[in-house]
């Protein structure tokens, strides 16, 4: 059995340094006075051991056992405390002697005894705090146990046994039916010896489980019915996952069989579309090599064309040109006239401004003269008022030097008073040193009476005890009722959180249902904007390589762009052709190529040598002849815009029918560095009407003009050209590759949402899945709380009712100790009678100050009533002074106008001279400007003269020019015929090569093959003859269509079905494999709960049966006499409660709560005996149990005390001597400084030298704490 070796404790409650203990065989008592903390040694060894309650720890929360700090000490951060046990059979007992600390002196072999105290411990944080990672590691012999528990201000805590960290229950586990478990009566705090017999049936019934190891079994019972309890609902749960799982599998293997299906018909699907489409590409590889020869042949044609037509333009450019040098002089000229009109009018305007001016100058000068006059009057006055403003000056300093001399009067008499007041205060201090020495007197007194007090100090300890537990109990009933209100509120949260987990299950399980659904669909929908966007792909790839190789123009300069040329040294580098630098309003690009064909394919270059290098070029290949534009020019701003001046623009403009002019419709890019020029003859004058009626009306109208119609009819004077509809031209190709980007990028950024929305739903679903296995697991957790939490309630009801018991026998106890209180009170009386004569001299003392006072009051109030005056004889001297500085801030104003009004005078002067130089400077600018006016007609009339000659030249240049249109349009008619023809050609093999590259496209995307090897592997498998064609060809398509049309009518198809149809046949059969497992599970844990009832029952009989019989014979021990026994309250049911009957010596036999408070004790420590007798604790803590003894009974106690004391170690917290002086060691606890116990050693052989005789341990106890 272990024995008690060690207590260690550092910041627990008072002793906020570290303290040891040690302890050997036989009876130890600790002594000291009241509340020196002598009580915290015995919580501390329980608060080891497991004890979760504070109230029990005489405290509110479990931090108060943390030193909260004194007036000098800060409090600790945190509280530990060690017990240390050994097993005597095992290890020998530690030997005694060695000092251990400073100040410890050696114990005898036989108390075998030493402790400690001292500071903080090595390693400690500042604070107290000795977190176990700055300790060294504890190493202990073989036999020995040391237990430590430590509780930090945060709220952590920390259990370790021989310094590893351990839980809570492996402490309990240790000690359980030892007398140590939960229950323990080997550690019986103050109050609670009667607690024991007071305590309800079921409480007593713990106690004897306890001393019977009854207890250990029931704990086992307790955790195998929590685990038959979780087995159960684990089964139900498991019993509900498998019905789901069931379901789950079900619709599984529908959706598996769909997906085979669906597999099935995607192969022939696969087999079916290499046929086609390798047909398909075979039918436009021969489409494209007939359509190039088409393309070459047309070209030829379109060449000579072209040329005939660049003849004819080129006479028609010169005089366009000519004309132009010409309209630009008649526009210059006619500009110069009318800058010359606006310079005349302008000079009028200033004349007319010089002759208003000159007047106001006149007008301003005679104001200035009338003010200057009126300044003078103003300043004579201004020196008159400052006069008298002296006067009254001098008269105000007079006053201030009078009031200065009263306040200076008054101050000497304040001060005469003041040494008066002080001597006046020296005797009134006099008077209360003398009263104090009276007042320390009458302390005096009452200390005396504090002494006579002690007499009742016993029963007011009593009392204070009694109403302190009465308060605790009435609180703890408070509590105990709030806490049941609040697991009630708990249980209802629970049970409603249960419910709401359950909504959650299966909403989650239709969450997950939808998400599996919808990512189904959204792959079909993905696979169709795939093949879209591939489709989409292909015909932008084709425009885009058409318009990169010019497919639109001619083989002539198709050749001059084909690349860097060396022609002479010099690299021939073209820019493209005109069409690739022009953007037309949308809508428009028909009407625009049928008009400007030839125009279209100038080849555009840098400088005029890059277009004369081209020309060589084309001599000596004998392509044909090309058209160049060239960007950088001599800049010319004639401000020439067309052949009509602007005003004949606007009247075509402004004409009914007319939509818009052609130059505002096309658009040119910045690089061919125009500068808002028109590079092209055709813009300048054509225009853009509503149907051919208006064309044929505004043509004969205007006839220099153009005007073309929304389905590209051509109206110029006498010629019409149209006839067909709009055709594909590098403008049109242009805006369908437009179209196309636009396109493209909208399916594949619909495509990239489709991706993402699908990433997302298949993330959403497996987010689903893994929170319905977290729902799954909430929802048990929450089942079991919700049982826990139902126990909780009905033990909390139980110490509900025995809180009430006990309150009730508290209030009957404390009326009695009220009335023996009272009497004690009397003999108090005579103490107070010498009191009050000691009163009524300190009364006559302060009679006395009250006089001495009266006169200082006196003297302070003339002091104060001269403070007044004084006051007063300041407030009028300043007030004169501030009177003074503002009669000379006025005198300093009226000066500072006077010097601003002379001032004024000078300025004025000044301004009048200046104004008539001004009004002759003025008459000198007049008369050059009327010279300036004569000048400018002259030069008018010789600007007329040439305007006249200029224009009759012009007219004869636009006759010759106008001639020569109408053969222009007949060869651009001509030209333009052969180039629709080549346009519409190479527009039928863009196309091919677009369906061409689409059907490739369609190859690798669906078929994740090269076309070429597709078709050579058709070519080798089966022949050329194979491959199908014409109506061959659309049967395999219609059936193609058919099949994919089978295949959609399936709806959305989950292709993870197969595996997940896997997974779910799995799961079912690891949940069976749980299911039987619960099963046997839950059958083993029921027989081994019948069998623990069946040893518990048993072993508790046979406790009972012994304890009884020892409790009979320590009853009449301890009572000397009578009879005391324990009793079922059901004898039929062996699980019912213990009642306990007694009858002292010559009473009847009654209940226990019925006995006095002596013999209730007495009874109590009659049953503890016996249960030490039937199982011996490893150590017994007795915490003042012989307080309501009286000596015969102590007598009684000490002797059963000493017998016990051979098999079991007793720690005896006491205040009586006679149970002191069985004790071989005393620890005397004291409070040295405030708020913090200490702990101090005696040894018995030093007293005996010192005294004449040999003290009682309890006498050399007495004298070595004196000392």
């Amino acid at each position: 059995m272990f024995k008690l070796k060690k207590v260690e404790l550092l910041g627990f409650k008072s002793f906020a340094d570290r303290t040891r203990l040690e302890f050997g065989e036989g009876t130890v008592a600790v002594v000291g006075p009241n509340g020196c903390g002598k009580s915290n040694l015995a919580d501390a060894i329980s608060w080891v051991l497991g004890e979760q309650s504070a109230r029990s720890l005489r405290g509110e929360r479990m931090a108060d056992v943390i030193f909260n700090g004194t007036g000098t000490r800060p409090p600790t951060g945190m509280a530990e405390a060690s017990v240390t046990l050994i097993d005597p059979e095992y290890v020998e007992a530690p030997p005694s002697g060695p000092e251990e600390a400073a100040g410890a002196l050696p114990f005898p072999d036989d108390a075998a005894t030493s402790l400690e105290t001292g500071g903080d411990a090595a390693g400690s944080n500042g604070n107290g705090a000795s977190p176990a990672g700055q300790r060294p590691a504890l190493k202990h012999r073989a036999g020995e146990i040391m237990v430590t528990r430590r509780l930090f201000r945060s709220g952590e805590s920390e259990y370790l046994i021989n310094g590893e960290v351990c839980r809570l229950r492996d402490i309990q586990d240790l000690f359980m039916g030892t007398g140590l478990g939960p229950e323990s009566y080997a550690i019986i705090e103050q109050g609670r010896i009667g607690q024991i017999l007071s305590s309800k049936p079921s409480d007593r019934r713990a106690i004897i489980e306890e001393a019977a190891g009854v207890s250990k079994f029931k704990t086992r019972k307790r955790l195998a019915v929590a685990k038959l309890e979780s087995s159960r609902q684990n089964l139900a749960r498991i019993t509900d996952i498998l019905t789901e799982v069931t379901k789950q599998i079900g619709s599984l293997k529908r959706q598996a069989s769909k997906a085979r299906r669906y597999r099935e018909m995607h192969d022939e699907l696969r087999g079916r579309l290499k046929v086609v489409l390798t047909a398909r590409l075979l039918a436009l590889e021969a489409k494209c090599r007939r359509l190039r020869e088409d393309v070459a042949a047309v070209q030829r044609e379109c060449s000579q064309a072209a040329q005939r037509l660049e003849e004819i333009e080129r006479e028609e450019k010169a005089a366009r040109l000519q004309n132009e040098e010409l309209e630009s002089r008649l526009i210059a000229l006619r500009q110069s006239l009318a800058q010359q009109d606006l310079e005349r009018e302008r000079l009028h305007s200033r004349i007319e401004q010089v002759r208003e001016h000159s007047a106001s100058l006149r007008a301003r000068a005679e104001e200035a003269s009338a003010e200057g006059r009126a300044l003078e009057t103003e300043i004579a006055a201004l020196e008159r008022e400052s006069g008298e403003h002296a006067r009254l000056t001098a008269q105000v300093r007079e006053e201030w030097a009078a009031a200065e001399e009263a306040a200076r009067q008054c101050l000497t008499q304040r001060d005469e008073l003041a040494d008066q007041l002080s001597g006046r205060e020296n005797q009134l201090e006099t008077c209360r040193q003398a009263l104090l020495t009276t007042v320390s007197r009458a302390a005096d007194l009452r200390n005396q009476l504090v002494k006579a007090d002690e007499i009742g100090l016993a029963l007011d300890r009593q009392l204070s005890r009694t109403e302190s537990e009465r308060s605790a109990i009435e609180e703890e009933h408070r509590r105990l009722a709030a806490e049941i209100e609040a697991a009630g509120l708990e249980q209802q949260l629970q049970e409603g959180a249960l419910a709401g987990l359950a909504r959650s299950f299966s909403e989650t399980t239709a969450g997950l249902e939808s998400a599996r659904a919808e990512e189904s669909r959204q792959r079909a929908e993905l696979e169709a904007l795939r093949r879209e966007f591939s489709a989409a792909a292909a015909r932008k790839q084709a425009l885009e390589e058409s318009l990169a190789r010019h497919a639109y123009t001619t083989e002539t300069v198709r050749r001059l762009l084909a690349g860097p040329i060396p022609i002479n040294g010099h690299q021939f580098r073209p820019l493209g052709v005109l069409a690739d630098f022009v953007e037309v309003s949308p809508g428009y690009e028909e009407v625009v190529e049928e008009f400007l064909k030839a125009e279209l394919d100038y080849v555009v270059v840098e400088r005029h040598e890059e277009a004369r290098s081209g020309i060589a070029l084309l001599k000596s290949e004998g392509s044909g002849r090309s058209t160049f534009f060239v960007t950088q020019m001599p800049s010319k701003n004639d401000g020439h815009s067309g052949p009509d001046d602007a005003s004949s623009s606007d009247g075509i403009l402004n004409t009914e029918g007319v939509l818009a002019a052609l130059r505002d419709l096309v658009r040119f890019e910045p690089r061919l560095g125009l500068n808002g020029d028109l590079p092209l003859e055709a813009l300048r004058s054509t225009y853009l009407v509503e149907d051919a009626a208006a064309a044929e009306r505004l043509a004969a109208a205007h006839p220099k003009s153009h005007f073309l119609t929304r389905t590209g009819e051509h109206y110029h004077h006498r010629l019409v050209s149209g006839g067909r509809g709009a055709s594909a031209g590098p403008l049109a190709l242009r805006r369908a590759f437009r179209d196309l980007e636009r396109r493209t990028a909208d399916v594949e950024a619909k495509l990239r949402g489709i991706e993402t929305s699908a990433a997302e739903v298949a993330e959403q679903a497996a987010r689903l899945d893994q929170e319905l296995r977290h729902l799954t697991a909430a929802k048990l957790e929450a089942e079991k709380k919700a049982v826990v939490s139902n126990e909780r309630s009905r033990q909390l009801r139980e110490a509900l009712d025995r809180a009430g018991e006990r309150l009730s026998l508290l209030r009957t106890e404390a009326k009695s100790l009220g009335e023996e209180r009272e009497s004690v009170g009397a003999r108090q009386v005579s103490l107070r009678g010498a009191l009050d004569s000691a009163a009524e001299e300190q009364t006559q003392r302060e009679q006395e100050i009250a006089r001495a006072a009266g006169v200082v009051r006196e003297l302070r109030a003339k002091i104060d009533q001269l403070a007044n005056d004084l006051a007063q004889a300041q407030a009028r001297s300043s007030a004169l002074e501030e009177r003074t500085r503002s009669v000379e801030a006025e005198q300093s104003r009226l000066l500072a106008r006077q010097q601003d009004a002379r001032a004024r005078v000078s300025r004025l002067g000044e301004q009048g001279a200046g104004w008539q130089e001004e009004r002759r400077q003025l008459a000198q600018e007049d008369e050059r400007a009327r010279a300036r006016l004569a000048e400018i007609e002259a030069e008018q009339e010789v600007a007329r003269q040439e305007l006249e000659q200029r224009e009759l030249e012009a007219q004869s240049v636009r006759t010759r020019r106008d001639e020569l249109g109408p053969l222009t349009d007949s060869a651009r008619l001509e030209s333009d015929s052969l180039r629709e023809k080549r346009s519409q050609t190479e527009v039928a093999l863009a196309r091919a090569e677009s369906d061409y590259s689409h059907g490739a496209q369609q190859c690798r995307e669906e078929l994740k093959a090269d076309p070429g090897a597709l078709i050579a592997e058709l070519s080798a498998g089966e022949g050329p003859e194979s491959v199908p064609t014409g109506e061959a060809l659309e049967t395999a398509e219609r059936e193609l269509e058919e099949l994919k049309t089978r295949i959609e009518n399936l709806g959305p198809v989950n292709m993870m079905a197969l595996e997940e149809l896997q997974e779910a046949e799995e799961r079912f059969s690891f949940l069976e494999t749980q299911r039987q497992d619960l099963l046997a599970s839950i059958d083993d844990t029921a027989q081994a709960i019948r069998e623990i009832d069946q040893v518990s029952r048993q072993q508790f009989l046979e406790a009972f049966k012994a304890i009884n019989a020892y409790f009979a014979e320590s009853f009449q021990t301890l009572f000397g006499g009578g009879n005391g026994q324990m009793r079922l309250s059901d004898e039929s049911d062996p699980e019912s409660g213990i009642d306990i009957v007694a009858q002292p010596p010559g009473k009847r036999l009654q209940n226990v709560l019925l006995l006095s408070g002596g013999e209730k004790a007495l009874a109590a420590l009659a049953l503890l005996i016996a249960m030490f007798r039937y199982t011996p604790s490893p150590f017994c803590i007795l915490d003042e149990v012989d307080a309501p003894l009286d000596e015969s009974n102590v007598d009684r106690f000490t002797r059963l005390i000493q017998q016990m004391s051979r098999h079991t170690q007793f720690i005896l917290i006491t205040h009586t001597k006679r149970t002191m002086e069985i004790a071989k060691v005393l620890y005397g606890v004291t409070m040295e400084e405030p708020g913090v116990s200490k702990l101090v050693s005696v040894r018995f052989d030093e007293i005996h030298s010192e005294l004449s005789y040999a003290p009682s341990p309890s006498q050399a106890f007495t004298v070595k704490l004196s000392m």
